[in-house]
């Protein structure tokens, strides 16, 4: 496909991946690491709603890439497959932007033993795995090898603010969930331009009018 991003530019952020890697030698670790991601899974259900699992396309089968919702990444097994450029075991959740201020700080603080790494998409695959990325937790040696430096390997024709890469939360979505009666309980999520995120007395959940 014919490039249009200039990774020599800065690139817009289109979304966020974030991806919790472990041992896949290690037998307590993949069990602790898959009921790491459980816990994930039913900690955002507000947020990620009756399909939490992202949804692969002609283009992308994987998922990985403009899902159009914050969604759980499931293409491949926990168990026995490494993914590149990981030369460990690693499972991953897609985060539109105007999520990341809800999302990144959990991971930080609730990964635990196993290492985390957030980057963006911005279709310069190398550069946004490497020198754009952040670790939490000790870092891994990645098999880069697979991709371009400074060159786009993904995201052609696309951009943040489209329904695939959302930059705001559309009206009737959850802005923001948990305990009502804690300190500072309000929007956690951007709604879009004609809305706001409205918290009922007493609800645990908020939404966008």
């Amino acid at each position: 496909m014919e490039a249009d991003v200039d990774c020599h530019k800065n690139p817009s952020v289109i979304s966020y991946h974030v991806h919790v890697t472990y041992m896949l030698t290690n037998d307590d670790q993949i069990a602790e690491v898959s009921a790491f991601r459980d816990a994930t899974q039913e900690y955002f259900a507000p947020f990620l709603g009756p399909n939490p699992v992202c949804q692969g396309t002609k283009e992308d089968p994987s998922g990985r890439y403009d899902n159009g919702r914050i969604c759980m990444i499931y293409d491949h097994n926990l168990t026995n497959d490494t993914l590149g450029p990981f030369a460990v075991g690693e499972w991953s959740m897609f985060v539109p932007v105007h999520y990341y201020g809800a999302v990144v700080p959990w991971f930080v603080s609730h990964h635990g033993n196993f290492s985390l790494l957030v980057h963006p998409n911005t279709g310069c695959e190398y550069e946004d795995h490497s020198i754009w990325a952040q670790w939490s937790g000790s870092p891994w040696n990645m098999d880069m090898s697979i991709f371009t430096p400074w060159t786009q390997t993904e995201e052609f024709g696309q951009s943040v603010g489209t329904p695939h890469n959302p930059s705001c939360l559309a009206q009737g979505g959850v802005c923001a969930f948990g305990d009502p009666s804690a300190p500072g309980y309000g929007p956690q999520v951007l709604c879009c331009s004609g809305s706001a995120c409205q918290c009922d007395a007493g609800a645990s959940e908020c939404f966008c009018r």
